[in-house]
């Protein structure tokens, strides 16, 4: 059972991220730990983090949100909800501040943006409907196979649910896109899952998506070993090499780069036979090319995926260590 603590805030609401995809937008977080419960998040890592089943909510969010942007002399164009957790947990208290909040923002003209892998709910489409120009969404999701998703992101939206509401969504003319992340090899990215994912996301309105895979850390080491025993996969049956993501997002461990290339080829390949078009999030594969993920729907030019490009000869260097948010 999650436990939901009411917290708050002290500090200010909008705030700058040290993803490199976000470093542009202001971003909220409505709380502090996700009700998701999934095995991979790197948030079990922060300093801050309240622990397993417990989430802090800010509750002062939304008066906090209007006097700042009383304050400001321009208002943001975009605010991206919410790095370090998902906006709409199961947990409709949550939700609740993260509407509000939202409708404040797109009243006052303001784009918002978010990753989800939560319930969107009647509440939200019918907010989302009224500005359908204003909206960025990004979808999670990897499988459409339950049992699997349940055993990676236990708390999380079933995966029949997400595709329902990307289709909702792109016939309200909300732009939506598709993150597969994290890929668990030999579970997800195979040909298989991907071939039943894929034409059920571009049946929904998906065109475009990004792709990265699983990497680990100390703080989940255990509860990745423990969704791949769960899955009947072989964890231990792959090469975990150290890998330096980009700029402040801090190293960690990933498949090996000749794996990775070969494997994101091929989803990028299955993709592409469905009208999906895929690139990968280069926040966590600085040695691929490409813009990357655009998770807040930042304005980059077009980028037409080539599997051709994941060839070994075309992996570059690594860029520096920085302080770690992903």
């Amino acid at each position: 059972m999650v436990t939901v603590e009411t917290r708050l805030r002290r500090g200010k609401v909008l705030t700058p991220s040290a993803i490199p995809c976000l470093q542009r937008l202001p971003t909220i977080n409505i709380t502090l730990g996700c009700a998701h419960g999934c095995g991979y998040c790197y948030i079990q890592g922060y300093a801050n983090y309240p622990g397993v089943d417990r989430v802090v909510l800010f509750v002062n969010t939304l008066e906090a949100l209007r006097e700042e942007l009383a304050r400001a002399r321009t208002k943001p164009r975009r605010v991206f909800f919410s790095p370090s957790s998902d906006p709409f947990q199961y947990e409709p208290e949550v939700r609740e501040v993260t509407l509000r909040s939202m409708r404040t923002l797109l009243e006052a003209g303001v784009e918002v943006a978010f990753l989800t892998k939560g319930f969107v709910t009647s509440e939200c489409f019918e907010l989302f409907r009224d500005y359908p120009k204003q909206v960025i969404a990004q979808f999670g999701v990897t499988t459409t196979n339950q049992s699997v998703s349940r055993a990676i992101e236990p708390r999380a939206a079933p995966p029949r649910m997400r595709i329902d509401a990307i289709q909702k969504l792109t016939r309200m003319g909300v732009s939506c896109t598709a993150r597969l992340d994290p890929l668990f090899p030999d579970v997800t990215d195979t040909e298989p899952n991907l071939s039943e994912l894929m034409p059920q996301l571009s049946a929904a309105g998906i065109v475009r998506g990004s792709a990265s895979f699983l990497f680990i850390r100390g703080a989940f080491r255990a509860k990745v070993k423990s969704a791949y025993a769960e899955l009947g996969g072989g964890f231990g049956a792959f090469r975990w090499a150290a890998q330096t993501f980009s700029e402040n997002c801090g190293p960690a461990e990933m498949l090996d780069r000749d794996s990775r290339a070969e494997r994101m080829s091929r989803v990028i390949a299955i993709g592409a036979r469905f009208g999906v078009n895929i690139s990968a999030c280069t926040c966590k594969n600085p040695d691929f090319p490409g813009p990357g993920c655009a998770i807040a729907g930042n304005t980059l030019e077009p980028w037409q995926s080539d599997p051709g490009l994941f060839g070994p000869e075309q992996l570059s260097g690594r860029l520096p260590d920085g302080p770690g948010r992903i």
